[in-house]
């Protein structure tokens, strides 16, 4: 049974989270920090999912839903990252890694998902 689109990102965004927390774990980091950092990845990505919904139900709407999910996605972020900074300064470097690491990861998997839908209608797939 294969897997259906959508369910991939939350998927390998789950795995790394596992792995950030891991690596903190046997680095001898916080591993909330580690979790929160990748999780925060989780959280935009369930923005954007939202965002994206909503936009479609809203033809009107949809590129002021865009740029609004864009803000709050980024708000959100920014805003843990920067309490984080303010309260626990010293997992603030394994929080924002584990971010980073996960943003990265998730930029990877949007990238592969949509690359085929980039492709100009009328031109055949390249054969390998």
């Amino acid at each position: 049974m294969p897997i259906h689109k959508q369910a991939i990102a939350p998927l390998v965004l789950v795995a790394a989270t596992v792995v950030c927390v891991a690596v903190a774990a046997l680095a001898g980091q916080p591993v909330w920090a580690a979790a929160l950092g990748a999780g925060l990845v989780l959280a935009y990505w369930a923005i954007e999912a939202l965002t994206w919904r909503r936009a479609r139900d809203r033809r009107g709407l949809a590129l002021g839903l865009a740029v609004g999910g864009m803000a709050v996605r980024l708000a959100v972020a920014l805003g843990v990252l920067v309490l984080v900074g303010v309260f626990a300064r010293a997992a603030f470097a394994t929080t924002a890694l584990a971010f980073l690491a996960c943003f990265t990861v998730y930029l990877g998997v949007r990238f592969f998902m949509y690359a085929p839908l980039a492709r100009p209608a009328g031109h055949p797939e390249a054969h390998s």
